[in-house]
């Protein structure tokens, strides 16, 4: 029988560290071939190899020559574009173009999802942060696990903000007695809240992960966080739906709080 498929059942110290030690390797091996995709989608995109190999389309080059369906083609130039907004601001802002490779940094279908379209914003806030460190380095070289640090954050808390984007909630109109500035600046104040009522919704999310990990039912988790619920003060309907949030990356978990 293959070690893979081994009979579930009580490991000693040594199996369970080995085995740890393997699924380590894997997720690292996952997270180094999302980033050679991300670069190859991108470089066969541009090349519009589908258009050589007599293809009609993207979509249909990826379903004729991978089996893959339109809207996983689709996503996967999402996944480029985003891979390729980072690694260009981090390229403007330091000189180095894979500094962020060696790092924690993972780009899943479902942050893709909530990345699309915002890549801009994305930027902007990895350039911000880069800009910081790199003053408060005195201009010395950031290690390649800060500069990693900085973008896992910015891609963790620009999905954290809400879905609306800033253009779009600058587009209402202006109410009478107010001067467009003003106006501007009370919606830029709005969206920060609320982005900051997401990251704070997704922190207590990722505590009560550390209570109920995710293999844990919804009912079961009501009775451990219950407690805990009531200690933060908010309801256990609540941080159960802190909770589905960090499970899922979706904001949607949280609609009705």
């Amino acid at each position: 029988m293959d070690e893979d498929q081994e009979q579930a059942g009580p490991v000693d110290a040594a199996r369970a560290r080995e085995l740890t030690e393997q699924l380590r390797t894997a997720i690292e091996d996952v997270r180094a071939a999302v980033l050679v995709l991300a670069r190859r989608v991108r470089a066969a995109h541009q090349a519009r190899v589908w258009t050589v190999l007599g293809h009609p389309s993207w979509s249909a080059y990826a379903l004729a020559e991978f089996g893959i369906g339109r809207s996983t083609a689709y996503r996967l130039l999402d996944l480029a574009a985003v891979a390729e907004a980072i690694e260009t601001t981090v390229q403007a802002e330091l000189g180095v173009s894979h500094a962020w490779d060696s790092t924690d940094l993972v780009l899943p279908v479902r942050a893709v999802v909530d990345l699309k379209g915002r890549t801009a914003e994305l930027a902007d806030l990895i350039a911000e942060r880069l800009t910081d460190a790199y003053e408060e380095a005195g201009g010395a070289a950031l290690p390649a696990e800060l500069v990693g640090g900085i973008v896992a954050a910015a891609v963790a808390e620009v999905r954290a903000r809400p879905d609306v984007p800033a253009a779009e909630l600058e587009m209402g109109p202006v109410p009478d007695g107010i001067t467009a500035e003003a106006w501007r600046r009370h919606v830029s104040t709005g969206r920060d809240l609320a982005a900051q009522q997401r990251a704070a919704q997704h922190r207590i999310g990722v505590l009560a992960l550390e209570v109920s990990p995710a293999y844990v039912s919804d009912r079961q988790a009501t009775e451990i966080l219950a407690r805990v619920a009531n200690d933060i003060g908010i309801t256990a309907e609540e941080i159960l739906a802190c909770r589905r949030y960090a499970i899922s990356g979706d904001v949607r978990a949280m609609d009705g709080w």
